[in-house]
């Protein structure tokens, strides 16, 4: 049994799944905030342009070359607001190599990250691959230290290149230095998919056929609320590292049903995934599996070496900064205790301190929105820093580049608060005897009412729980209570997407004592703690 005697005992989310979900996040919606493309291949939402009034200047200077190219696609509106306003440099370098023209087109940096700008002109037919990458990145300065430059690269139809945001940590902040940029072999990818025309129940390992990915077995099948949650082991190689990004599809009824993968934590080189589909117990027996994954299509061996200068000393003078105030009265209804607004030339952060109690329940909000002038743009909630000593922020895309940011009216929005809870004081129920066959038993929390399963499982006691009450989001991990004594379950991972219920584990527990159930941590939507505050 796992005793727990205050919160800082609970276990810690786990901050890779967590940083998975804010990077798929933040691109989506940084997507979200860009004109609308002619090809379907692009899904992204269309704005109005932006107006700018007229008592807010804007800087006067030629505009960047770089924009025949629409780099808005992939993230990169802040980098052209920045070149187009005279912060960063403005490039038109070319290297040669296999036949493929690599540009640098800009650098732009914040006192935390340099960003480039990069197009390739591969010459050949780019339709008929999904991803592209090139395979090491580099960026030496003039003292000889080396970085790694990570990249993100995307097929543009209206210009028939590749191009990219590729990014490093800022090491020039207010100083000018020369820079060697150095990548190599450029890599096409292409997805494939493969029947399993085997079973596919809990314990089976399914041969594909695929030397990138030979096996796969099948941990366990589980179905709730007209939900199939599998979670399967996929062998792999340990130079793999997901680069393939497997994961199931399922044919049933003459359709195909996807869903999102999870990748879990896992030792070894094998992969461990998460799915959770939305099918009954019925079709998922009648479903035949096949196997998605990208593999290497094709690669062009080869180096395209820039030398540049870069001078960091306007987007230093450029980043403006201002301590914030935050009310006693939006404070207790947030939790957010408003810390200073930094504004950089590629993003808007504002820095928070949040209220850590799950005793009172902490506030979570999905939709952070910044309303500047007459623009609302949105957000995300993230982190920066070292683990154990993070920054808590909410992070913008900044629409336009003002001369003078302390004249140009800004609004926080918050939306979509969910609540997190965790209170032992209080919401108890004393369970059966617990058998291998199912018992049901309930709670009413906050107004909401929690059913639970319990049985036991071998050697371990099972909990179940789920609600269908509104607003109810879902419990995060239950708590018992023997003699007195606090057990948390046995830590288990957990995927990123909503199974419709939770299912705790608890090993060696005496079944012939009293058995009280909480549940624990859980989630639910509360309208009445979104807010709103002038910066």
């Amino acid at each position: 049994m796992k005793y727990i005697e205050k919160d800082k005992h609970i276990p810690q989310p786990d901050y890779n799944l967590m940083w998975t979900a804010i990077e798929k996040e933040a691109y989506k919606r940084q997507v979200n905030l860009q004109p609308s493309q002619k090809t379907p291949r692009y899904r992204m939402k269309v704005v109005p342009m932006s107006i700018v009034f007229s008592c807010f200047l804007l800087v006067a200077i030629p505009v960047f070359a770089g924009v025949t190219i629409n780099w808005d696609k992939i993230g990169g509106r802040s980098v052209t607001n920045a070149l187009n306003n005279g912060i960063g440099q403005q490039y038109d370098l070319k290297a040669s190599s296999s036949g493929v023209t690599m540009s640098l087109n800009g650098v732009v940096t914040d006192g935390e990250k340099m960003k480039m700008l990069i197009s390739l002109d591969p010459k050949t037919d780019l339709t008929q691959y999904i991803g592209f990458a090139t395979e090491k990145n580099t960026i030496t300065n003039e003292s000889g230290a080396k970085e790694k430059v990570y990249d993100y690269l995307e097929y543009d139809p209206e210009s028939q290149k590749l191009i990219g945001i590729y990014e490093t940590p800022d090491t020039l902040k207010d100083d000018k230095k020369d820079y060697k940029f150095e990548a190599q072999n450029l890599i096409f990818y292409r997805n494939r998919e493969i029947p399993l025309k085997v079973s596919h129940q809990a314990g089976d390992t399914i041969v594909t056929g695929v030397t990138q990915y030979p096996t796969i077995h099948i941990e366990s099948v589980r179905q709730a609320s007209n939900k199939t949650t599998i979670r399967y082991k996929v062998a792999a190689s340990p130079s793999d590292m997901d680069q393939g990004t497997p994961y199931l599809v399922v044919h049933t009824g003459g359709q195909e049903k996807e869903a999102i993968p999870t990748l879990m934590p896992s030792e070894g080189s094998d992969l461990y995934i998460e799915q959770v589909f939305n099918m009954t117990e019925n079709d998922w027996k009648d479903a035949n599996l096949h196997l998605s994954y990208t593999e290497e299509a094709k690669r062009i061996s080869g180096t395209w070496t820039f030398d540049f200068t870069a001078d960091g000393e306007k987007a230093s003078e450029a980043i403006y900064t201002k301590n914030l105030h935050t009310s006693p009265e939006f404070q207790e209804k947030t939790g957010v205790t408003l810390e200073q607004l930094v504004v950089t030339p590629l993003n808007i952060q504002i820095l928070i301190d949040e209220q850590d109690s799950l005793k009172q329940g902490n506030v979570h909000y999905k939709t952070p929105q910044l309303v500047i002038g007459d623009q609302t743009i949105t957000g995300v909630w993230t982190l920066k820093g070292d683990p154990g000593n993070y920054q808590h922020l909410f992070h913008f895309e900044s629409p336009e580049w003002y001369k003078n940011w302390s004249d140009v009216p800004m609004k926080l929005i918050l939306k979509d608060a969910v609540i997190e809870k965790r209170d032992t004081s209080k919401n108890w129920i004393t369970l059966n005897a617990p058998k291998k066959e199912k018992q049901f038993t309930k709670l009413n929390v906050d107004g909401f009412e929690i059913q639970f399963k319990y049985y036991t499982e071998g050697e371990n006691l099972m909990v179940e729980s789920t609600s269908n009450s509104p607003g109810f989001k879902k419990v995060s991990q239950t708590t018992l209570r023997i003699n007195g004594k606090e057990v948390v379950p046995e830590i288990t991972p957990k995927g990123m997407v909503s199974t419709g219920f939770n299912l705790d584990s608890y090993k060696d527990i005496p079944l012939d004592e009293t058995i009280e159930l909480n549940p624990g941590i859980y989630r639910y939507s509360d309208p009445s703690r979104n807010a709103e505050i002038k910066l």
